[in-house]
């Protein structure tokens, strides 16, 4: 006796596709291996096997899977047996047994008892079974089936968000590490020019302004380095941590030669905005919906009388030897019909309640697609950001080696300033450094694209035409 499914206007509006991209329908995939790294696909594999966020979900689905088994338990009878064993002792002059005798009855018999005893022995099997005429347990059992499949969506969506903060913390371990490097080819940089500057200015040929802004250019750069070191510390503890490890553990694992390849190619236009679909968070509010919505039907038929069975089977007897006789058995059978007559108005109001709750998840819901749809609508934008940025960065970088290239050949030909040298090659390495915070940045905006479509857009490869086979 549920209510049929509410109206929800956002999903009626939502449009037909993201105007920034596109691809068929995704593939469940591991998508994470779109970086052609291997050591990240390692790291992103132990997290999602290891992690103590993820065995705490998995848990979790456990305990709805069994809080399932026992919704739909009442649908089916009650079984029991039991074996039962009692004596009865009392004196004679009290209870009804003195009634009997103070009223004559036995009076002058000299073979009197003065006391009562027997004992009785029973085995039975016993059973009851309630009819679901109204599908009262029939939508308790709906309910309970999805809430387990909201619990597994959940479940999916813990795994997606370790394995994007595993490739998020990965990529910025490898981003502070490049930029270690840098910096240290930096301070050697301007430790030789620091060396030449002094050179010049003990010649006059330098002033002491400039040398003086060498070497706090020098200075400034080694300040950086020991916040560079912390910074990696503390991201390889974030990382272990995801890992379920301790720090020293993950260092082997991190020693791998691969590098992430993070590509800067756009997404296709017209991506269809069904693949929303796939967002296990979405799937889980709609299961909770339906759960909601089964619970009125429940509360609704709770209103209406309900029909009970109950019945046992079995022997009785006085004496344990014969309990197993087949003249000893006996039966009982009842048919039972309650209906609620007066509550207070607590039925009715518990109904309600229900109705207000099925009300609060379809906003819930409605809410949850638009903030799906807007996260991806975001991420496809940033992402052409951050691509569009890559490659600016790309052509600058392009542009500083070439002037180190030019510079190193005037220094060859004798008619060229090795200090100019210098300065070229210490802005390449600064072009580098950016582009180290680039890279993770563009890693980060695909990542948050991936994320927020719940995996993947990859599609599967198309099969080939006719006319492409040939």
């Amino acid at each position: 006796m549920a209510p049929d499914p509410v109206t929800i206007s956002a999903l009626n509006r939502i449009p037909d596709a993201f105007p920034d991209a596109g691809a068929e329908r995704p593939e469940a995939i591991a998508w994470w291996t779109d970086f052609q790294d291997p050591t990240l696909d390692e790291v992103v594999g132990l997290a999602i096997v290891f992690n103590l966020d993820v065995h705490e979900a998995v848990a979790r689905v456990e305990e709805v899977r069994a809080q399932y088994r026992i919704g739909r338990s009442p649908l089916f009878p009650s079984v029991t047996a039991g074996i039962d064993a009692s004596r009865f002792s009392q004196p004679a002059n009290t209870g009804q047994f003195g009634a009997i005798l103070e009223s004559g009855a036995g009076e002058g018999d000299p073979e009197r008892t003065n006391r009562f005893s027997f004992a009785t022995f029973g085995a039975s099997l016993s059973f009851s079974y309630e009819l679901d005429f109204w599908g009262k347990l029939n939508s308790g059992r709906r309910a309970a089936m999805a809430d387990f499949m909201a619990t597994e969506s959940d479940l999916h969506t813990v795994q997606i968000s370790i394995a994007s903060e595993t490739i998020a913390a990965y990529f910025e371990l490898r981003e502070l590490r490049a930029r270690q490097t840098i910096l240290e080819g930096v301070v050697d940089i301007l430790t030789e020019r620091d060396a030449l500057t002094e050179d010049r200015y003990q010649r006059g040929v330098a002033t002491s302004i400039e040398l003086y802004q060498i070497q706090q250019d020098l200075n400034a750069t080694r300040a950086g380095l020991p916040l560079l070191v912390s910074q990696i510390r503390a991201t390889r503890g974030r990382l272990a941590l995801l890992l379920g490890r301790y720090p020293h553990e993950v260092d082997e694992i991190l020693a791998g030669d691969g590098v992430p390849v993070v590509s800067s190619d756009p997404i296709p236009a017209g991506l269809p905005s069904d693949v929303l679909a796939g967002r296990p968070d979405l799937r889980a509010a709609g299961l909770r919906l339906e759960a909601s919505r089964q619970r009125v039907g429940e509360r609704a038929a709770a209103r209406f009388p309900s029909i009970s069975l109950t019945g046992s089977t079995g022997t009785q007897s006085g004496e344990l030897k014969n309990i197993v006789r087949a003249d000893q058995w006996f039966t009982n059978f009842i048919t039972s019909l309650t209906a609620p007559i007066f509550s207070g108005g607590r039925l009715k109001a518990e109904q309600e309640a229900a109705e207000a709750r099925y009300g609060q998840e379809a906003a819930r819901y409605a809410r949850s697609v638009l903030t799906a749809f807007q996260e991806v609508d975001a991420s496809l934008a940033a992402f052409d950001a951050q691509r569009q940025r890559k490659l600016v960065l790309d052509e600058q970088l392009l542009g500083a080696q070439s002037s180190v290239e030019a510079q190193l050949r005037r220094v060859e030909l004798g008619v060229g300033d090795y200090v100019g040298y210098l300065d070229a090659l210490r802005t390449v390495l600064n072009v580098q450094d950016t582009q180290a915070s680039a890279e993770r940045e563009l890693a980060a905006a695909r990542l948050n694209v991936h994320r927020a479509l719940g995996g993947t857009w990859l599609a599967p490869p198309a099969e080939p035409t006719l006319e492409e086979s040939r």
